[in-house]
């Protein structure tokens, strides 16, 4: 008993945690349609459906996501908005919301930051500090191969010290070489163009997003670290939240 118990506990956790994904993306998907339904002329939008590519989301969700905000759909208007806050030993948190209600997320977000022992901060305080960057994370080579009358993709071992020489070709400010991916970041305007190249070059992006990066960073002793992990959590668990950046270094 105990343990069915536990399985259907984990279980209800993860349909918990999986609706809140999807529920965020969905959000994010009707932002960037704003810009535009059709994602070959609108970045942002094509970026969204990437990202919800890589989370799984059905189809329907995302179709319903853009016909909501493209006006073919009534619901609800959508703001994205930023919080800022200050913490011990002067750690920066960059917080972004995705609301449509902006007296609701604010005294959310304060009251998850006071009940932490974090300060919101006004607006600018923070955010000079971060730089928005082109993100990926290559774990491997993608290749399509038949299997039993179906198309599937695998995922093959990744060539670090190739990649690393191609990525030269590309317009990028960084790379990172890892035991078994490595990260590339790029200038926020050259975002498209290196996501288009890794992909006609079949490279298997685990990870492709825009982010708020740290121009310098912090340390923490392990007391606050804990304590900031702690107040992480809490905040990617309200449901206006798309993501948090803050600037604690390794």
């Amino acid at each position: 008993m105990g343990r069915r118990h536990s399985i259907a506990a984990r279980k209800a956790s993860w349909d918990a945690q999986k609706s809140q994904n999807y529920a965020k993306i969905g959000k994010i998907i009707q932002i960037a349609a704003k810009k535009g339904a059709d994602p070959k002329m609108n970045p942002a939008l094509e970026l969204a459906l990437s990202k919800a590519k890589q989370y799984n989301l059905p189809r329907d969700v995302m179709d319903k996501a853009i016909l909501k905000w493209s006006g073919q759909l009534e619901g609800e208007n959508l703001e994205e908005i930023f919080y800022e806050g200050y913490g011990p030993e002067g750690v920066a948190l960059l917080i972004k919301a995705l609301t449509s209600n902006t007296n609701r997320s604010a005294a959310s977000i304060k009251q998850i930051m006071y009940k932490n022992g974090w300060t919101m901060w006004a607006i600018g305080s923070v955010a000079w500090q971060f730089k928005e960057q082109g993100v990926f994370v290559i774990d491997g080579i993608s290749e399509t191969v038949q299997d039993k009358g179906k198309t599937i993709e695998k995922v093959l071992p990744l060539n670090k010290e190739e990649l690393e020489e191609r990525a030269m070709e590309l317009p990028i400010s960084d790379i990172e070489i890892e035991e078994n991916s490595a990260i590339i970041y790029s200038d926020k305007k050259d975002f498209s163009a290196v996501q288009e190249w890794l992909a006609q070059h079949h490279y298997h992006m685990a990870e492709a997003d825009i982010q708020f990066i740290p121009e310098n960073t912090v340390k923490l002793n392990e007391e606050n670290t804990e304590k900031l992990y702690k107040l992480l959590d809490a905040l990617e668990e309200d449901e206006d939240v798309d993501h948090v950046r803050h600037n604690l270094g390794n």
